[in-house]
């Protein structure tokens, strides 16, 4: 037992189960919590250092390149010191990866869209919508605000919840850090913003080929929960086959409903296709997508637990 206990990937483990119990179990308000710091330097670095509209797209992106690196590296550095020189450095590996797995407030809001779309209650859903998407509400339909809730809820799952996992797993909590704070920095520098598009160029390259393996991840495991013959048939036939498009017509399709479609940004609309199944989004769809993350949730922490286990025992 004190050979097992004092293998590398056995703390490793315990620090991903208490991770996903207190995500699961506990909400660190939003006023204290780290990212929420995190989220206004960065929204303030990109209001101070963003150029104006006369210059051109290459000083955007050089500029947005340097506000990641100027404001991220030194709290990454400073960290992977920490963890390296600490006696004990499971304590902070916890710390960092509790803080990182905050998917529990992106559940409990949606949970409140959905209590205010049950009570027809449309413009505080609105409201509630609001603080999971980077999209207009202020003119959604009971319809566009359940399928944008599910849309958020979904692909925030694959991109936050599984991908801090899949790079703890795979490369340690700082590799983790790394990927979360450059993931929050893509969603704080939103390129459909106004001004925006040239200067979160550089991160949002860079995330997007992140995002890539843990969005497979937790492909596989919505696959594995639901209807996987649906969910690939409705990849195969979605007319737009960008990530985003693919991700929702899996969900759409395993789920037999309609999403994607047009949507506000910045006061422009965007017109995507719509993918998934052939019914449109009812209240009682909000209930099979939130059952279905929960149970996809557990397969992904069931695959991690293994094969963190696996890598102990080689």
């Amino acid at each position: 037992m004190t050979l097992f206990a004092s293998d590398l990937y056995f703390p490793s483990l315990l620090v991903l189960w208490l991770a996903v119990a207190v995500d699961a179990l506990w909400r660190w308000p939003q006023s204290t919590h780290p990212l929420t710091f995190m989220r206004y330097l960065i929204r303030q670095m990109g209001q101070k250092v963003l150029p104006s509209d006369n210059y051109a797209a290459g000083q955007h992106y050089i500029s947005g390149a340097l506000a990641a690196i100027v404001l991220l590296s030194p709290l990454v550095v400073c960290l992977a010191v920490l963890v390296y020189m600490a006696e004990y450095p499971i304590f902070f590996e916890a710390v960092i990866m509790v803080s990182l797995l905050d998917f529990g407030y992106q559940r409990q809001q949606y949970k409140k869209v959905m209590a205010c779309v049950g009570r027809n209650k449309k413009s505080l859903a609105r409201e509630m919508v609001k603080t999971i998407t980077a999209r207009q509400c202020h003119a959604l339909t009971d319809i566009g605000i359940a399928k944008a809730a599910i849309e958020s809820l979904y692909l925030k799952f694959l991109y936050l919840y599984c991908g801090v996992i899949f790079y703890f797993v795979v490369f340690g909590p700082i590799a983790a850090l790394v990927y979360r704070l450059l993931l929050l920095t893509s969603w704080q520098w939103h390129y459909r913003e106004k001004g925006m598009h040239h200067f979160a160029l550089p991160v949002r390259k860079l995330v997007s080929v992140l995002v890539l393996p843990p969005a497979i991840f937790g492909a596989f495991a919505t696959l594995v929960v639901t209807n996987p013959v649906k969910g690939i048939a409705a990849m195969h036939k979605a007319r737009q086959k960008d990530k985003t498009s693919l991700l929702l017509a899996l969900l759409g399709g395993a789920l037999n409903i309609k999403l994607g479609g047009p949507a506000m940004y910045a006061d422009k609309k965007y017109r995507h296709a719509r993918v998934g199944g052939v019914n449109d989004v009812k209240y009682s769809s909000m209930h099979h997508t939130r059952q279905t993350v929960h149970y996809a949730m557990a397969v992904v922490c069931a695959v991690a637990s293994l094969v963190l286990l696996a890598k102990e025992v080689l």
